[in-house]
C-alpha cells in the first residue's frame, strides 16, 4: 500500500467534494462519488476531457437512466454489490460513457455509494486500483453518516405520507410547504400509486426501495411500505398526458422489478392527479379500490389501473357492501342456467359469462371457453330457450352482469 495515498486519504476533509478532489489528484483522473442510489454525491474539480454520462450525471445530480439501465444489462452493478475490489469498465459509446473503473463503498455487506474514475489519457495501474480501494475504505465513515441523515429525513417523509393518507394532516398550505422541501414546485400535481405483492422481506423492500429511487420516469416524491404493499407519492410531468405516463412507468418498474431481482407484483393501482393536496386520503383509497378489486377480479381487471377503469366493478364493490347483497344476487336466469348445468352436465352459465365478459366478441369468448364459435351460437341459442333471456336489451343484459359477478364474488 502507498505511504503517500494513505497519508494522503487520512487527512480531514471539509467535504466530500475535496475528498473526490483528492482521489482525482492521486489518480490524475476525473471522480464521481455517488450514494447506493446514484444519486451525485461529490465530483472532483472540472477537467478539460470528460465524457457524457459524466457531464449527464453532475447536470442531473443523478446517474441517467439509460447508463443505470445498461450497467444493470452488462451485470456492472450486480458486480459492483458483491466485490470490494474494483472494476474496470471499457467504453460503451452508445451511452456516451468512456473507459472508467468502479469500486463500491461498503459497510459490511451493504453497499453505501460507489467511487467512479474516468480513466483520461491513461490507464490505473495495479498501484492505482490498491489506491482506490483504500479511498473507498476511508470514505466509508463519511457516507455512513450521511445515510444516517438519509434515512431520518426519510422516516419523517414516510410519517408525514401516513398523515396525508389518513386525513391526519389534510390543509393545503401544510403540505405544499412540505413537499416543497423534496422539490415539489408550486401547484404541482400529486398522486398515489400502489404496487402489490404476494410477500415481501426485509431484502426485498430494500430492492423494491432501490428500484423506486432510481426510477426517472416520474418523479417519486415519497415512498413507504405498508405490510405486502409499496405505497408512492408521486409528481406527475403532465397531467393532461398523466394516463400514458403512469402505465410507462408502471410497466417498466415492473419490468425492472423482474429482470433484476426476480420480483413480482401482483396488482398495481393509481389514483387521479391532483392539483390540490387537502385529499390525499381519497387519492389513497382510489389507488387502494383498484388493487383491491383487481385481486378479487384478476381476470376482468388485469389491465386497469385508474379507478374509473373499474366500470362496473365499481358499484359492485358498493352492492357487497349491502345487506341485501344475497337478494340481489339471486336473479332468475342465473339460478335457472346453474340448476340446469348441475342436471345435465353443462356450463351453459360459464359461457354466458364468457360472452357477456367479452362483450359479445364471439371469437374472443370461444377461445376463452377452447370451444368453436359454432358451438358457442348453439349455446347462446340454448340459454335464450331456457332463461327467455334478451341479451340485445341493455337493461337485461348489465343486470345479469352485475349479479353474475356478486354471485361468483358470494361463492
Amino acid at each position: 500500500m502507498d505511504k503517500e495515498s494513505n497519508h494522503l486519504f487520512n487527512q480531514p476533509f471539509d467535504s466530500l467534494d475535496d475528498f473526490a478532489d483528492a482521489i482525482s489528484e492521486r489518480l490524475h483522473c476525473p471522480v464521481t462519488i455517488e450514494d447506493s442510489n446514484h444519486h451525485l454525491l461529490a465530483y472532483s474539480s472540472h477537467e478539460d476531457e470528460t465524457d457524457a454520462a459524466r457531464i449527464s450525471t453532475i447536470i442531473g445530480r443523478r446517474v441517467p437512466e439509460r447508463v443505470i439501465n445498461r450497467f444493470w444489462k452488462d451485470g456492472v452493478i450486480p458486480t459492483l454489490n458483491k466485490s470490494d475490489d474494483p472494476l474496470v469498465i471499457p467504453t460503451i459509446s452508445d451511452i456516451g460513457l468512456g473507459n472508467r473503473v468502479a469500486i463500491s463503498i461498503r459497510k459490511n455487506e451493504e453497499v453505501l455509494g460507489y467511487i467512479w474514475v474516468l480513466e483520461v489519457g491513461r490507464s490505473l495501474t495495479e498501484q492505482d486500483l490498491a489506491d482506490l480501494k483504500l479511498a473507498a475504505i476511508k470514505a466509508r465513515n463519511q457516507l455512513l453518516q450521511l445515510n444516517l441523515q438519509t434515512k431520518r429525513r426519510e422516516r419523517n417523509d414516510q410519517e408525514l405520507l401516513w398523515q396525508m393518507m389518513t386525513g391526519d394532516v389534510a390543509d393545503h398550505n401544510t403540505v405544499a410547504g412540505h413537499l416543497k422541501r423534496l422539490g415539489l414546485k408550486k401547484d404541482q400535481a400529486i398522486a398515489i400509486i400502489v404496487f402489490s405483492f404476494e410477500s415481501m422481506t426485509q431484502a426485498q423492500y430494500k430492492q423494491l426501495a432501490y428500484a423506486a429511487k432510481t426510477a426517472q420516469r416520474m418523479e417519486i416524491l415519497i415512498q413507504t411500505l405498508d405490510e405486502n404493499e409499496l405505497i408512492l407519492l408521486v409528481s406527475p410531468k403532465s397531467v393532461v398526458d398523466f394516463d400514458q405516463e403512469a402505465r410507462e412507468f408502471i410497466a417498466t418498474f415492473s419490468g425492472q422489478l423482474k429482470e433484476r431481482f426476480d420480483l413480482c407484483m401482483t396488482a398495481s393501482g393509481c389514483s387521479y392527479p391532483k392539483e390540490q393536496y387537502d385529499d390525499v386520503k381519497s387519492s389513497f383509497e382510489e389507488a387502494s379500490t383498484v388493487i383491491r378489486l383487481k385481486q378479487l377480479f384478476k381476470r376482468e381487471l388485469h389491465e386497469s389501473i385508474f379507478y374509473h377503469e373499474l366500470g362496473v366493478f365499481r358499484y359492485i364493490d358498493i352492492l357487497k357492501r349491502s345487506s341485501d347483497t344475497k337478494k340481489l344476487a339471486a336473479n332468475h336466469v342465473i339460478q335457472k342456467l346453474q340448476a340446469y348445468d348441475r342436471e345435465n352436465r353443462t356450463n351453459l352459465l360459464e359461457t354466458l359469462e364468457a360472452v357477456l365478459d367479452k362483450e359479445d366478441n364471439m371469437s374472443e369468448a370461444a377461445k376463452l371457453l377452447h370451444c368453436h364459435v359454432n358451438t358457442l351460437n348453439y349455446r347462446l341459442k340454448r340459454i335464450k330457450e331456457i332463461t327467455m333471456v334478451d341479451l340485445k336489451d341493455p337493461v337485461q343484459k348489465i343486470g345479469i352482469y352485475l349479479d353474475m359477478k356478486l354471485f361468483h364474488n358470494m361463492k
